[in-house]
């Protein structure tokens, strides 16, 4: 790998694994422990040694996605508004590097995100079982990581269009309200309703909440279902990176902080 990549990498990390990181996803993993407690979770692993999806999920579905989005919302904007951008690009760095720089940042960060929050939880259970039953809760954490990559991938989206972290911390606050499951439902539900789509239509519709295709790929038993959530996905990301991409590439930058 580009030893500037690299470098830009190491940077972007320490900047966004900072303390309002850590001290956000610490009270969303503490508030799992206690939601598992309060509710129906408790008494289905002490009962019936079983592991309850929402149990686990329900904060990071209610909650996820300001969560995610607040570390990423300011990944390019902030250097923009700060002048670093200008600096980095005038030194020889292209902008191809610094993109791949926050796509990577994004994986890592990412994935020790979903460490972060399911590693209590884990231990909770593996102490009040054992660990054959705490296996499956952590064997949530890939799609665990796939549902915060996409809001991640939004994230960065955000910070590159919005090209100033007050408007890109707007945005972020607005998507996040509207891609909340119990909310985002009420959208597919409403158009098959106006264009008498089947149930099914509906269903499929709905996929593309994050949320619901974490619930979907956290069950490899319904094959299609899974199927249907890792493609989207990944289509998801793919997508999110390509517009950024294309997005980042052709803005101006020089003196835009000035």
């Amino acid at each position: 790998m580009n030893r500037i990549v690299l470098k830009l990498v190491g940077r972007d990390v320490k900047r966004t694994l900072n303390l309002r990181t850590l001290a956000i996803w610490v009270i969303m993993a503490a508030f799992t422990v206690f939601f598992f407690f309060s509710s129906n979770g408790r008494y289905e692993l002490v009962e019936n040694h079983r592991v309850e999806f929402m149990a686990i999920f329900l904060p990071v579905i209610v909650f996820g996605a300001w969560a995610v989005m607040s570390v990423y919302f300011d990944l390019v904007s902030s250097d923009r508004e700060h002048n670093v951008l200008d600096c980095i690009l005038c030194s020889g760095t292209a902008k191809k590097q610094v993109f791949v720089a926050k796509i990577i940042t994004t994986v890592l960060i990412s994935l020790l995100l979903s460490f972060i929050y399911l590693a209590p939880i884990t231990m909770v259970i593996a102490y009040m079982s054992d660990f054959q039953t705490a296996f499956t809760a952590a064997k949530y954490l890939l799609p665990l990581w796939g549902y915060i990559m996409v809001y991640a991938s939004l994230g960065l989206m955000i910070s590159v269009l919005a090209r100033s972290s007050k408007a890109a911390i707007i945005w972020s606050l607005a998507i996040g309200l509207i891609l909340m499951p119990r909310f985002f439902i009420l959208i597919p539900e409403g158009i098959g309703n106006a264009l008498h789509l089947s149930q099914n239509v509906v269903d499929a519709i709905s996929l593309i909440s994050p949320g619901i295709m974490m619930e979907a790929l956290s069950n490899p038993a319904n094959t299609s279902k899974w199927m249907v959530a890792a493609v989207g996905f990944t289509i998801s990301v793919i997508l999110l990176w390509s517009i950024s991409y294309c997005t980042f590439t052709n803005q101006d930058e020089y003196n835009y902080g000035g």
